[in-house]
């Protein structure tokens, strides 16, 4: 029964429920299944605003209406950064299995992590001072060479841009509770880099996890 499967849709950096996400929320919805797609910390709008543990309790919440609708069954489905998200939340909270789409926002990435390291350093300064709200300000990467300068609190840059922290998604992989079923989905056009790091998650998934890889 599709309607007892509740499906959270999670937007890529910069995005927004109803961007790139929205054809995909909009079909599941009509084949029966109980969806809902929030707006998450890294859209266009929001920019950070919250840490990665608002953002495991606002999934928690989008997960707990679905509930309340009737969904018996739980998977959390996300684009490029959706998708770290979605790998960071299923070793946060069970899932029955989550879907990640074109995976992107891996901070264990060489280039990643040289771009952030100055405002990573930054950030875990202010925190160790007990000023984790304080704003640090960073040019912010995107696919396709785009880039923006934000301002987001300290506690917020070390979340999303260490990479020791949260959004290491080979870290993210190996820590997957047993039991939970992942989709791995790899568009064709994904830059080789990406495909690389995409089959590395695939490799760190603990033995019980049902998992599968589509290019």
């Amino acid at each position: 029964n599709k309607s007892e499967i509740g499906i959270v849709v999670l937007h890529g950096k910069w995005g927004s429920p109803n961007a790139l996400v929205d054809g995909l929320a909009t079909y599941l919805s009509r084949e029966g299944y109980r969806v809902t797609s929030p707006e998450m910390p890294w859209s266009g709008r929001r920019a950070y605003d919250k840490g990665a543990d608002a953002m495991v309790q606002e999934i928690s919440q989008a997960v707990e209406e679905l509930r309340k609708a009737g969904a018996q069954k739980i998977y959390v489905l996300g684009h490029s950064q959706g998708a770290a998200a979605s790998l960071h939340y299923a070793n946060r909270q069970s899932v029955d299995g989550i879907v990640l789409i074109a995976a992107g926002g891996h901070t264990q990435g060489k280039r990643f992590a040289s771009h952030y390291s100055s405002a990573v350093s930054t950030a875990r300064s202010l925190i160790k001072d007990g000023k984790a709200a304080e704003t640090v300000e960073f040019t912010d990467l995107n696919t396709g060479n785009r880039q923006r300068k934000l301002k987001a609190p300290a506690q917020s840059v070390a979340d999303y841009f260490d990479p020791d922290g949260p959004f290491n998604t080979e870290q993210s992989a190996a820590r997957i509770k047993t039991g939970t079923a992942v989709m791995i989905i790899v568009p064709s056009k994904e830059t080789e880099n990406l495909k690389r790091i995409a089959h590395l998650i695939r490799d760190k998934l603990p033995a019980g996890t049902r998992a599968s890889l589509v290019e």
